[in-house]
């Protein structure tokens, strides 16, 4: 039985970075909007676009039909299966301006470095309940220059959330930021 589990997990470790890597053929069929969200649905997350920003998207199947344009305003990746290689999808993404990152439990700890595609949209970041990523990964937060607004909570594995702060602060003095090792 232990055998039969350990290989179920790696199975869904490629099937996760399947559905997460960049399909450069498609990237130039649909472009880089529309492959994001539907990287993000496939993934378990929602988005919500310029066009419609008070409807969230979470059924693939629902998306517009391909010939519709629309631009992501807001990456809600909650409880998704997002890892680092998927951030890729985030370039030529001109209008995000919100993501969520809310226990993305496949999200490694140099994860956020995908962020750097969106930098200048990007104002409200949300990164919680992601338990690979550690002080050294909420470090590339700081080259987030236009963001506004930052969470972060729920990080047990970030051992100094205060030292964080106080250096994502000095980098951003525009930022209102929140964090705590706990629960906001």
């Amino acid at each position: 039985m232990r055998n039969k589990t350990i290989s179920l997990r790696g199975i869904w470790g490629y099937v996760a970075v399947a559905f997460n890597q960049v399909d450069k053929d498609r990237l130039s069929r649909v472009g880089p909007n529309r492959l994001c969200a539907e990287w993000i649905l496939k993934n378990g997350g929602g988005v919500r676009f310029t066009e419609n920003p008070t409807k969230l998207w979470k059924d693939y199947n629902h998306l517009p039909a391909e010939n519709v344009p629309f631009r992501i305003k807001v990456v809600d990746a909650t409880n998704s299966s997002i890892m680092k290689i998927g951030l890729h999808h985030f370039e030529g993404c001109k209008n995000i301006d919100t993501v969520i990152f809310h226990k993305c439990k496949h999200l490694e700890n140099d994860g956020l470095e995908g962020l750097a595609y969106i930098s200048q949209s990007l104002t409200h970041l949300q990164v919680s309940g992601c338990y690979n990523i550690r002080d050294s990964g909420l470090a590339i937060i700081s080259q987030l220059q236009n963001l506004k607004q930052l969470l972060i909570f729920d990080m047990p594995f970030v051992k100094n959330i205060d030292e964080v702060a106080r250096s994502l602060k000095k980098s951003l003095p525009d930022c209102d930021i929140q964090a705590t090792k706990r629960g906001i």
